[in-house]
């Protein structure tokens, strides 16, 4: 056993990657640690480049894209794996300001007596923001040339904080944040044949786009509800309609193909039976001959018909179709692409609200009938001597991001324009946009909602792995009728039917 042990310590020492710091003794160590041990610098560490696109989105591109964008994901040969385990941190400081940064809330009653009083707030415009992602994969070739692989992405979640004098502490508020899943998908693919994702993961306006033509170029993502925007106030913030890089557009399970490419060009092809995740129908309580979902309940991601209102906007069976070119016009660099987009939805059976009346205001469902998505999408942008200028449109039966569109209501019609200038490290730009919806499907055939925003900003790649940046957003919301305050139609068209948001922000992130 002596034996044993002395030539596993030769071992430890010939992988540490400095001088041995002392010898293992021929007797036990006195105080039963590990202390006299020779340091391992090296074991778990690889010294690599790091990658500024997470390799969660390796194989994004097309059939034949085995790498990331930035090509510094490293590709398998046949016969291979490739794991990765990548993450990034980012802080930021903020100075936030909105039209719900301070107020008035009424009194809390039941059954005639007062359990809280009338009062004010307002909230400070400083903050210090923090987040944490883990991105794991795997990317594969068979011997015979077929690739396979999946890849996640593990988020931090937040919550808010109860002000007492015993839950106000730091300690306390940390331990209740959590993490959690938000991208988990597999595919398998051949040089001929194509790619085949199916999970939990990007559809094709956000495989496409790529944060290109919406011009998300800082990595606060800039007007794709960017971290500025979650440090405000969420009714001030403007929902990004563009779908490239948001949840609602990547967050439900889907089957995605990409075909090979061929002269610049590509298609594509996706479908989800609904928003949510299957094993969500196990999650609840069986009652009667409802097997795996409570009885009634709107809690069922397989729903397809309800009584309870708001059920009619569950969207079922979204199917996708689109196509995108990659070249060049002479010196100057093209991408495009266009997505068309439509689905099902759940059917309402419950009782109706006349479209238009006054019965309308101050009501939760609205007529309670929806139509199925049917919208299109289309981004362009073209880059020269690193100047990159280019614009985003999505139109059509959505409402704000990815909703289907009340019955009755208007479409949805958005644009927007960019420019980014890209230099060694250094990339500045800006971009603005312009969204006009039905909003609140209360106010079917009362208003409509109008929206805009700009945001403006540079990053500096310090060093590799760490990138700063600095940041200014504003933002603006109106809808007659609707209180943002609130959230809720009113009969008070003068209470908050407009709110404006600002903020400037410098930020890090260290990623690898």
């Amino acid at each position: 056993m002596r034996a044993v042990l002395l030539a596993g310590a030769a071992g430890v020492g010939l992988m540490s990657a400095g001088p041995a710091r002392g010898n293992i003794s021929d007797g036990p160590i006195s105080d039963g640690s590990l202390s006299n041990l020779p340091p391992t610098f090296s074991q778990g560490q690889v010294p690599t480049r790091p990658a500024p696109d997470p390799p969660a989105g390796a194989n994004n591109g097309n059939n034949r894209a085995a790498t990331a964008r930035s090509g510094t994901v490293q590709a398998p040969t046949p016969g291979t794996v490739v794991i990765h385990i990548n993450g990034r941190v980012l802080t930021e400081l903020n100075g936030t300001w909105s039209s719900l940064g301070s107020g008035s809330f009424p009194a809390v009653t039941a059954n005639g007596a007062t359990l809280a009083p009338a009062g004010r707030f307002k909230l400070q415009p400083a903050s210090v923001t923090t987040y944490a992602r883990i991105y794991t994969g795997l990317d594969a070739m068979a011997a015979n040339g077929m690739r396979y692989g999946g890849a996640i992405e593990i988020r931090q979640n937040f919550t808010g904080q109860t002000s007492s004098a015993t839950s106000t502490g730091a300690s306390g508020y940390s331990s209740s944040q959590t993490v959690f899943v938000r991208r988990a998908f597999a595919y398998v693919a051949a040089d001929t044949a194509g790619i085949l994702r199916a999970g939990q993961g990007d559809g094709l306006i956000g495989l496409y786009d790529s944060g290109v033509t919406t011009f998300q170029f800082l990595p606060s993502m800039n007007l794709q509800s960017g971290d500025m925007q979650q440090a405000m106030p969420m009714n001030s913030l403007v929902p990004f309609a563009f779908l490239s890089g948001s949840g609602n557009e990547y967050a439900n399970a889907k089957l995605v193909y990409l075909s090979p490419q061929v002269a610049g060009v590509d298609v594509g092809v996706q479908w989800a039976p609904n928003t949510a995740n299957g094993f969500g129908n196990g999650a609840g309580t069986t009652y009667g001959s409802v097997p795996g979902c409570p009885y009634a309940s709107s809690g069922c991601p397989s729903l397809s018909s309800s009584s309870v209102g708001g059920d009619g906007a569950r969207v079922m069976n979204q199917t996708a179709v689109g196509a995108r070119y990659q070249g060049k016009a002479g010196p100057v660099g093209v991408m495009a692409y266009g997505v068309y987009e439509f689905s099902g939805h759940a059917t309402y059976t419950g009782p109706a609200v006349a479209v238009g009346s006054s019965a309308q205001r101050g009501s939760s469902n609205g007529t309670g009938r929806f139509d199925g998505l049917s919208f299109g999408s289309a981004g362009v942008a073209l880059s020269y001597a690193g100047v990159t200028v280019g614009g985003n449109w999505i139109g059509g039966a959505v409402n704000g991001q990815a909703a289907p569109r009340p019955t009755g209501g208007a479409n949805l019609q958005g644009w927007l324009i960019g420019v980014s200038y890209k230099t060694g490290p250094l990339t500045m730009g800006g971009s603005f946009e312009s969204i006009d919806s039905q909003g609140a499907p209360q106010l079917v055939g009362i208003s409509q909602r109008h929206e805009i925003g700009v945001d403006v900003g540079a990053s500096y790649v310090v060093a590799p792995g760490l990138v700063g940046w600095i940041e200014y957003l504003y933002e603006q919301r109106h809808q007659g009728g609707f209180n943002f305050a609130s959230g809720s139609a009113s009969t008070n068209a003068g209470a908050y039917n407009e709110v404006r948001g600002q903020g400037i922000q410098l930020g890090t992130t260290v990623f690898w």
